[in-house]
């Protein structure tokens, strides 16, 4: 094909894509990623960290970004790795899990995300749901009740998929005891911490629960980063032996993870983004996102529609036994949104694209959509 027929097919497809910047994305939890993260995971484009040794530079920005986030979930010391996303890494701590106990089962809340099937399906393990309580966080009673000589791992989520909520890490830690304990902290890893900072939420979820011993965040979230940006920590270094195999050819003599090839430029890309925001960045964001929900809760309120739960970060769930129904008349009038079944309710996640003035327009729209359905 000639240049010019490529970039008009390429341009066509681009333009039939649904874009964060235009505001009509309000069920995704990924964002329009920062230019610089943009720029520099191009400049970093053939990086492959799978075969390290080509690429020391690359290998320093992940060491730097890696002690980075370690420091915001309080890990000292330990392991980290940049993944292809929190799939990924759930995965991956499932696998270390097994190997490390011999054993099989895995106690994750009803909440956990659909990854968790993936692994127990690819690792021949058994993956046991547990209830969850009033404010549809991980019920502690329930994990004791279930929790037993062959459980492997324990799962638990700070900020679930479906209405961010976080799971009580410091009391299932407790009962974790010598059970490999993974918190997915896919979203809330780069809200809770600003949260914190901001005074607006606190409870130990990280690596100051000292029974944790693996935690999973992804960068493309809130962390404003390119898609996709995984991150992976363990507490115990020693764990990645479990996981690593000989790769002779190759500049280092072990591999270790799932990839073989690994995607690096998403390194640069995080690290110029972090390294730019800084703190003081990331709480900026936090605080407005946490702002417009709020804006949001209350005009949805406006309309008859109450939340499943108050937001813990911007997560918002909105119960209607119509939720399919508003779903699919918001879509044809060009919102993209998403439901829960269980309780039947439209979530919408206010990414910092989200403005005040995209929740006008969207809340005026379904308050439409609602009289004519």
């Amino acid at each position: 094909m000639a240049m010019d027929e490529v970039e008009r097919r390429l341009r066509e497809a681009y333009d039939k894509d649904f874009h964060f910047e235009d505001g009509h994305v309000l069920g995704s939890m990924c964002s329009k990623p920062e230019d610089i993260a943009v720029k520099y995971q191009a400049l970093f484009a053939e990086a492959n960290l799978g075969n390290r040794g080509l690429y020391p530079g690359t290998a320093e920005l992940e060491e730097e970004l890696i002690a980075d986030i370690s420091g915001l979930m309080h890990l000292k010391g330990g392991w980290g790795q940049v993944v292809g996303g929190g799939t990924e890494a759930n995965i991956t701590a499932m696998w270390i899990a097994r190997n490390l106990s011999g054993k099989k089962k895995i106690l994750a809340p009803e909440s956990a995300h659909f990854s968790m099937k993936k692994a127990a399906d690819l690792l021949g393990m058994e993956l046991l749901e547990v209830r969850l309580d009033d404010d549809y966080r991980m019920d502690v009673d329930d994990l004791r009740r279930r929790i037993d000589k062959d459980t492997a791992v324990i799962m638990a989520v700070a900020g679930s998929t479906e209405l961010g909520a976080v799971d009580p890490i410091k009391e299932v830690g407790e009962i974790a005891d010598d059970v490999f304990f993974h918190v997915d902290a896919a979203f809330g890893g780069m809200v809770l911490p600003f949260l914190e900072e901001l005074e607006m939420w606190s409870e130990e979820w990280d690596f100051r629960v000292e029974s944790v011993d693996s935690i999973s965040t992804d960068m493309h979230k809130m962390g404003m980063a390119t898609v996709p940006s995984g991150i992976l920590l363990l507490r115990n270094r020693e764990y990645v032996n479990l996981i690593s195999v000989e790769s002779p050819y190759l500049t280092s003599k072990r591999n270790i993870g799932l990839a073989g090839t690994r995607p690096s430029g998403a390194v640069a890309g995080a690290y110029a983004v972090i390294k730019t925001l800084g703190r003081e960045g990331y709480r900026k964001i936090v605080r407005s996102c946490m702002e417009n929900t709020r804006y949001l809760v209350e005009k949805m309120g406006e309309i008859g529609l109450e939340p499943v739960i108050k937001p813990v970060m911007n997560v918002a769930a909105f119960r209607t036994d119509r939720a399919e129904e508003i779903r699919r008349e918001m879509d044809r009038l060009g919102w993209k949104i998403s439901t829960l079944r269980n309780p039947k309710a439209i979530r919408i996640i206010a990414m910092p694209y989200v403005t005040k003035e995209v929740i006008n327009d969207f809340t005026e729209a379904l308050s439409d959509a609602l009289k004519s359905l």
